[in-house]
């Protein structure tokens, strides 16, 4: 054993030839029961264990991370959609607001005068100013209701364009509020398809069904940053605010105006109604003082045909008694010779004749006189019927047609297009 331990071999002819040696089994059997793949795989399990303890830790924490970072975006999305879900109520409510003032503007301003408020006291205008061309001579003249008359027409046209351009305005501003409108309803769709998916990452769990094998890992070109997001809806609201604000104002504005132009033409209607009334008046009053001046002057042509006719009877009686005394003084000429004498009755009847004719003189002159007075009188009766025939042609168009037609005159309220 010695030898063979010391490596002498024994000559055992060629059956030894491949035979190993001692050393050689011995340090086999060291290298075999020396475990090292053993320790390695203690070494492995424990390394391993480790990762997957620290990887267990560190995907948790990221998932919780990961979890509770999509539920405070979907949180901060859903803030800002709420935000503009309220924007989106205020701007409609805006719009709904406006339109109605829209309508009320366009029920003033209508053609039609069954539905055109602002058409019926143009109507009465033009209709007054019409009859009031009818009336007669001496009475058409640019008086007081005329004036408040013209002075109502050109109100009634400064209110149409004030109308038209507060129309203008409406237009405008609605079309601002739909364009503002109109963006914050994208952002919000985008907004509420953000939340809904952002909601579905934080409720997703290793088990979930559409849990997919692989996915982007990479930022994609055009992203937009947390501040270039918040401030893309900061400016939508801002624009949103803008807008109402204007559009109160423009409320404010408008409602002002429609006040303003029914008060102006109420008060305008008021004046024009209170000049016809005082021009009515006066003319009544015109009208009963020609009357009076009628019935005087028929009694004084009367009066003038009874004194004609006195005259005529006491001139047929002068031209009577001239006949008498020229007879008797022709007769006194006839008397023979001497007694053809130059005594008083002669004188007397001479006298006579001259005082006769005198007399006639002065009556056929006072028969002139009184004649040409009945002419004046006359034809002073057919002027002052006449005038009165204009009065009461005034009277009807003022009274009976111009004031019954401003009674149809519409109430501030209507005015204002309520």
């Amino acid at each position: 054993m010695a030898a063979i331990e010391k490596g002498n071999y024994l000559s055992f002819s060629d059956n030894n030839t491949e035979l190993k040696t001692i050393q050689y089994w011995q340090k086999h059997n060291q290298d075999v029961l020396k475990g090292d793949i053993i320790n390695e795989t203690d070494r492995n399990t424990a390394i391993t264990k480790n990762c997957i303890i620290k990887v267990n830790q560190t995907s948790c924490n990221d998932f919780s991370d990961s979890t509770d970072q999509l539920k405070h975006r979907a949180r901060h999305i859903n803030y800002w959609k709420t935000e503009l879900e309220r924007a989106l109520s205020d701007i409609d409510v805006e719009i709904n607001v406006l339109e109605s003032l829209r309508q009320q503007l366009k029920y003033v301003k209508q053609i039609q005068i069954a539905i055109d408020i602002l058409r019926i006291p143009e109507y009465i205008n033009e209709e007054c100013l019409n009859l009031r061309r009818n009336r007669m001579e001496t009475d058409a003249i640019y008086d007081e209701p005329q004036d408040a008359l013209f002075n109502e027409a050109v109100l009634i046209e400064n209110i149409k364009r004030i109308h038209k351009d507060s129309l203008r305005e409406i237009e405008n501003q609605i079309k601002m509020n739909m364009a503002a409108k109109n963006t914050l309803e994208r952002d919000w769709s985008n907004k509420h398809l953000a939340f809904k998916y952002e909601t579905i990452n934080s409720e997703l769990k290793t088990k979930s069904e559409n849990v997919k094998t692989s996915g982007t890992t990479r930022l994609c070109e055009g992203q937009s940053d947390v501040q270039s997001w918040e401030h893309f809806t900061q400016s939508g609201l801002e624009q949103f605010k803008s807008a109402i604000k204007k559009s109160e104002e423009l409320r404010i504005k408008i409602n002002a105006v429609l006040i303003n132009t029914a008060r102006d033409l109420r008060s305008q209607d008021i004046r024009v109604n209170k000049a016809l009334s005082d021009r009515i008046a006066r003319t009544e009053q015109v009208k009963t003082e020609l009357e009076n001046q009628l019935k005087l002057t028929l009694g004084k042509i009367t009066e003038t045909e009874n004194i004609l006719e006195t005259l005529h009877e006491e001139i047929l009686k002068v031209s009577q008694r001239v006949q008498v005394a020229q007879t008797r003084l022709n007769t006194k000429h006839i008397r023979p010779n001497v007694e053809n004498c130059r005594e008083g009755s002669l004188f007397g009847l001479i006298d006579e004749v001259r005082d006769l004719n005198n007399s006639m003189t002065l009556l056929q002159n006072r028969m002139l006189e009184t004649q040409k007075l009945r002419a004046d009188l006359i034809h002073n009766r057919s002027k002052i019927e006449n005038e009165i025939i204009v009065k009461k042609k005034s009277l009807y168009i003022d009274n009976e047609r111009c004031l019954f037609i401003r009674s149809h005159y519409q109430s501030a309220e209507k005015l204002c297009g309520f």
